[in-house]
């Protein structure tokens, strides 16, 4: 974070949280009736498509800044297996989610699917409570009011939602589109598909 940007009682916020903030003007409103997460912005975003690109950002920031290693393996599953991005974690310290992100590794070398299947959420849709509980450094900060699952009837602080809004956004972007170019962004998206359908709750479950 640029020691320029205020940022409520100081806070410091993950790559993760600025997407999420940023999502309405990073995003083109989409998703549809099934598939629409709303943005702090008031727009809708494919959930699919911010979950993998959340994940991807975090896995670009927190291994430029050298928190953690990545490398190849192959996941072994009943029916057969699947390469895999695998990770080491190196520091702890990041904040937020990217923190929390280090910590599912349980500092041992693990790969995308198992940590992702540590941070999702047994449910019907795992993609919209992990974005949920992304915004929930926002809570933690004071400038968010949940209103309920989904980021429905989300109440922002207005001005705190435009100035980091404008203030991050050229990260956020850049960040993005760095992460989307990566050799090995297909695979973060496949190993993060994975791990959903690996969370993902239906009735049949019961």
């Amino acid at each position: 974070m640029s020691a320029d940007i205020a940022t409520p009682n100081d806070a410091v916020f993950s790559i993760a949280a600025k997407t999420y903030l940023c999502s309405g003007v990073m995003m083109p409103n989409g998703g549809g009736m099934y598939f629409g997460y709303p943005t702090p912005q008031g727009t809708k975003a494919d959930f699919r498509t911010l979950t993998k690109g959340i994940v991807a950002s975090t896995i670009h920031e927190l291994e430029t800044t050298g928190f953690l290693q990545l490398g190849q393996g192959t996941f072994k599953a009943l029916i057969g297996s699947s390469p895999v991005l695998t990770i080491k974690a190196v520091y702890s310290g990041a904040p937020g989610f990217s923190g929390r992100f280090l910590e599912a590794t349980q500092w041992v070398e693990t790969d995308l699917i198992t940590l992702m299947s540590r941070l999702l959420r047994r449910e019907q849709a795992p993609m919209i409570d992990f974005l949920d509980d992304i915004s929930l450094e926002f809570v933690e900060a004071g400038i968010l009011a949940r209103g309920g699952y989904g980021a429905h009837k989300n109440a922002w602080n207005a001005e705190w939602l435009a100035y980091l809004q404008s203030a991050w956004h050229p990260e956020v972007y850049e960040t993005w589109n760095a992460s989307h170019a990566r050799a090995d962004f297909a695979l973060i998206e496949r190993n993060v598909m994975h791990a959903v359908g690996g969370a993902q709750h239906t009735e049949r479950d019961d």
